[in-house]
């Protein structure tokens, strides 16, 4: 008579250590598969653990969605703080920190990282939310820096950290794609940045102002009446 195996007995661990080794998959889940491939039976199976034990942690779905966000978020999050205290007042020197620890990052985790704070991955209004608070904190930490350097308002600020953002990731992607070299991206990123950061022509504005903007278009619809009543 041939003896069973004797099953593997999971190995126990205090109900917040069970919690973060279950994010810790749901995380290579994300990385290997993409988030839309994140589930209650993807994290079970791959963590070799029952649907029910995931269940206990998790409420729902989306609890786990959530929850995994900001599990991927924390470590990214605490890294630019870290620096952004250190050099505060040099935001080229920042960038070229930043650029050096995405590099250094699992490409699959940065795509996960950008897909979830630009919620371009699901259609879901709580993690279309979620991914915005993300990046609304992400911005907080820049805004300040990007005010000091630029001399804008808070509003401005924000919103060109956003934008820097977007061009920082997306050089990333190129380089990711083979499309250019690291090099090369990274020199076209500090170009445009110190182009951006270089005293503003005499005669042009700092920054757009609304009220020119809307006076330029009321100019051009009056001149365009004048024209009409004149025919």
């Amino acid at each position: 008579m041939t003896r069973k195996k004797p099953t593997e007995k999971r190995a126990y661990l205090a109900r917040d250590d069970r919690r973060l080794a279950l994010l810790d998959v749901a995380a290579t889940v994300v990385e290997t598969q993409g988030w839309p491939a994140l589930s209650m039976i993807s994290v079970a199976e791959t963590a070799k653990v029952s649907r029910q034990l995931v269940y206990q942690h998790f409420a729902s779905v989306d609890e786990l969605m959530a929850d995994t966000m900001s599990h991927l978020f924390r470590s990214r999050y605490e890294n630019i703080r870290s620096s952004i205290g250190d050099n505060g007042n040099d935001l080229a020197g920042l960038m070229r920190i930043v650029e050096q620890e995405t590099f250094a990052e699992n490409p699959a985790r940065v795509r996960a990282l950008w897909q979830m704070i630009t919620a371009t991955y699901s259609d879901n209004a709580e993690t279309s939310r979620m991914g915005m608070r993300l990046r609304h904190l992400l911005t907080k930490l820049w805004t300040p820096v990007v005010m000091r350097q630029f001399a804008l308002s808070e509003a401005q600020a924000r919103a060109l950290a956003w934008m820097l953002h977007m061009a920082f990731w997306g050089t990333h992607q190129l380089v990711h794609d083979g499309e250019i070299s690291r090099k090369s991206g990274n020199e076209l990123f500090t170009w445009m940045l110190m182009k951006l950061m270089q005293p503003q022509v005499s005669g042009v504005e700092d920054v757009p102002v609304a009220s020119k903007q809307k006076a330029a278009v009321n100019k051009k619809s009056s001149t365009a009446k004048s024209k009409a009543t004149s025919r």
